[in-house]
């Protein structure tokens, strides 16, 4: 063999080795908890070193003091940083009010002795509603977009945006886990239902990456409040859950979910070009150790597959004092998501009507005595299922990522009003009502 060649070979087999040396490293890394959850959460990662001031809410194009931030105490003892969005049409009725009040800088002490709180729990001019929503990983609770999906949510009438920053993110305290996160997002419901007062059939509850994980588990522990798919950690927190009924919510909008954790890493990609685990598909073993090894798993398809299956035969549970039909489920995916494949919303599907279905109960394709479940592959598409005695579900596959905020609110406009409806039937209705 030529000297070339052999100087080559030799480089790239060097090359090779130190590619391969260095994945090794990253595989055992991985394998300790602490730099597993640093990786899925990456809750340092946040613009908060370049100067941003959570509590200057102006900074990041609200109206002056249309949001208040507080605190909330978990059961466990952390200390979670919140935000309340009071509605533009609420906010425009009291502007003069509101500019004029004073506050301290930060987090209000009491937010229930606050105007807002008083907004939220009047009857101004109807009960509230409230959006519950649950932010992905890294970042904090104003990081990017996520404020402009506030103020599109607080732009329709009468509805309040509660949102918090989960342990170890932003100014909350902590480190994260997947029972403090469940941990996090039930108090914050809690505090929404018995606090202040908003019934469960007003409530929606959004999440979004990794916000649909935390939003799936709070929703079963509602539902089921002594499943053993809730971490006992969370569990014992609230020891008196297990003797309460089952909750239904008004609706729960999942946008770009994942069934569980350790399936995501299989195939997920950082910045959907470097792959975690995808060099180990061929070696299934090993894939396998590494995956068992996952402290935090969030199973959520198996936790929906329960809370779909958690309201059998409660007619009444799904269904509000004004008799419309509530606890639905919505899943939102776009077919272009770098991060999370929309193969993820299939395996979802597929892990909810594993046992099937009865005919008729699936719209839009013949049943054939088993439900066939949305395929992305046929590009953009939508699929309802309407079962008696159990939560509607709406599986949408759409073509970008920017249909996301607008297929968002067109779900939650129909959760609310009960109507189909369309951005534009949004602001006209927030225009007649002003």
């Amino acid at each position: 063999m030529p000297r070339t060649a052999t100087s080559l070979v030799r480089k790239f087999a060097v090359g090779l080795s130190v590619a391969v040396g260095g994945y090794a490293i990253i595989l055992g890394l991985l394998l300790t908890p602490s730099v597993q959850r640093f990786a899925i959460y990456a809750h340092r990662i946040n613009t908060l070193f370049l100067g941003d001031d959570l509590n200057v809410s102006e900074a990041f194009g609200f109206a002056k003091h249309q949001v208040t931030p507080f605190n909330l105490q978990t059961p466990d003892g952390e200390t979670l940083y919140a935000w309340h969005v009071l509605p533009l049409d609420i906010y425009t009725r009291h502007e003069k009010a509101l500019r004029e009040e004073s506050r301290p800088y930060g987090p209000v002490d009491d937010f229930t002795k606050t105007s807002a709180f008083a907004r939220l729990t009047g009857n101004d001019p109807s009960p509230a509603r409230v959006v519950v929503t649950f932010h992905g990983n890294a970042g904090h609770v104003a990081q990017g977009w996520r404020t402009d999906t506030y103020r599109m949510l607080a732009s329709q009438p009468n509805t309040h945006v509660l949102t918090i920053d989960y342990r170890g993110f932003g100014y909350s305290t902590g480190s994260p886990t997947e029972a403090g996160l469940i941990t996090d997002g039930t108090t914050l419901v809690e505090w929404v239902m018995k606090v202040a007062g908003i019934p469960p059939d007003r409530i929606v509850i959004i999440g979004q990456s990794l916000g649909t994980a935390v939003s799936s588990a709070v929703a079963l522990h509602f539902a089921d409040p002594g499943s053993e798919l809730i971490p006992s950690e969370t569990r014992e927190l609230w020891p008196s859950s297990g003797q309460r009924i089952p909750t239904a919510f008004l609706g729960i909008v999942l946008v770009a979910p994942f069934s569980s954790l350790p399936s995501l890493m299989l195939t997920y990609r950082i910045g959907g070009v470097l792959p975690i685990l995808l060099p180990l598909r061929p070696f299934p073993y090993i894939a396998g150790i590494l995956t068992s090894r996952m402290p935090d798993k969030w199973l959520s398809a198996d936790r929906l597959s329960a809370y779909y299956g958690a309201f059998s035969g409660s007619l009444q549970v799904l269904s509000s004092t004004e008799g419309r039909s509530i606890g639905s489920l919505q899943i939102i995916h776009s077919v272009r998501d770098m991060d999370i494949p929309y193969h993820q919303t299939e395996m979802i599907c597929r892990r909810i009507f594993r046992e099937g279905s009865e005919p008729g109960v699936y719209e839009g394709t013949e049943a054939e005595g088993r439900l066939r479940c949305i395929d992305g592959s046929r590009g953009p598409g939508a699929q309802d299922v309407k079962e008696k005695g159990r939560p509607k579900v709406r599986f949408e596959i759409v073509e970008y990522g920017g249909e996301y905020l607008e297929n968002f609110l067109s779900r939650l406009f129909a959760l609310l009003t009960g109507h189909q409806g369309t951005i534009e039937s949004l602001r006209i209705l927030l225009l007649l009502r002003q």
